[in-house]
C-alpha cells in the first residue's frame, strides 16, 4: 500500500538525504499524478507546482504538504 493518492498535495525533495541540509531542504509543492505499479521504477508521477514538469519519482522524496487540505476520508 502506498502511502500517497492521486490528487493528493505533497512536497518533493529531490535530495532528501538529511547529510546534506541544504539541498534536503528545498521542497516544492507538487500533486500527485498516479500512482505507478509496484513493479515500476518509482512509485509515483507528480506534477511540480511551478515550474510545470512531470516527473516519477520514488516514496522517499514526497513528504506531506501541511499546507493542503486533502483529507482521506473526503472531508
Amino acid at each position: 500500500m502506498r502511502k500517497y493518492e492521486v490528487d493528493q498535495w505533497v512536497l518533493f525533495c529531490l535530495f532528501p538525504d538529511p547529510k546534506y541540509p541544504s539541498l534536503s531542504s528545498e521542497r516544492k509543492k507538487s500533486v500527485i499524478l498516479e500512482v505507478l505499479p509496484k513493479e515500476d521504477r518509482n512509485d509515483y508521477r507528480i506534477f511540480i507546482d511551478g515550474t510545470g514538469k512531470i516527473k516519477n519519482v520514488k516514496e522517499h522524496q514526497l513528504f506531506p504538504d501541511p499546507a493542503s487540505t486533502y483529507y482521506k476520508d473526503g472531508t
